[in-house]
């Protein structure tokens, strides 16, 4: 009784200890891939939704209102339906959806990483000569943009009119447009401090392009 009580030793060994240790390391080890996983996830999720909630919807309005797009002949000569463009501003008159309509003049325009649109809407309704009201004040479309070209511009044949890609006026080209491409790469930045690019894009062919007698 005496000999087995003195061989009777409360405690851990020392390979018990160890081994509980690298159990701890290894559980430790996956709960940080795991909160890795997550936040990844997160961060995707949220850069996706913000694609989703403010540059595509963006993009699809702007492909209806190009489409759209027609001649002001409250001027004389009347004006072409894009009135001015670049890579990084475009303004064009289209009317709205409303019968009989009201005619709008509507830019964008890309300002330090962030694309504002200004609208300005005709008083009267249904036909020249139009009374244009006061431009709104330009309000933020889509923020986070970090691309400079967000618009570049095709004719009737599918020819490129600004091949080298710089973001110049196309003031002489205008008459030419038929098609413009707008591309948006936003780079969001989620709670945690990621950010990562992605890229949408759209394409809108006028239906009712420039001519002589617009």
């Amino acid at each position: 009784m005496r000999r087995r009580g003195l061989l009777d030793q409360s405690g851990f060994m020392l390979i018990e200890a160890l081994t509980a240790l690298f159990l701890l390391g290894v559980l430790f080890a996956l709960f940080s891939s795991l909160a890795s996983e997550v936040t990844t996830r997160d961060t995707t999720l949220m850069q996706q939704s913000y694609l989703a909630e403010q540059a595509r919807p963006t993009l699809d309005g702007m492909t209806n209102e190009l489409q759209g797009a027609m001649c002001d002949d409250t001027t004389t000569p009347a004006t072409q339906p894009i009135t001015t463009a670049s890579a990084t501003s475009i303004t064009f008159t289209t009317p709205d959806h409303l019968q009989p309509f009201h005619l709008r003049r509507i830019s964008y325009t890309l300002q330090n990483g962030t694309l504002m649109r200004q609208l300005t809407t005709t008083t009267n309704t249904g036909a020249a000569p139009w009374t244009w009201g006061t431009p709104q004040v330009s309000s933020p479309a889509v923020q986070s943009v970090t691309n400079t070209a967000v618009f570049h511009y095709y004719d009737s044949s599918g020819n490129d009119l600004d091949p080298s890609g710089t973001p110049i006026p196309l003031a002489t080209t205008l008459q030419q447009i038929a098609r413009v491409t707008m591309t948006l790469t936003v780079s969001p930045v989620s709670t945690h401090g990621n950010a990562e690019t992605l890229t949408a894009q759209e394409s809108a062919t006028l239906r009712t392009p420039w001519t002589a007698d617009c």
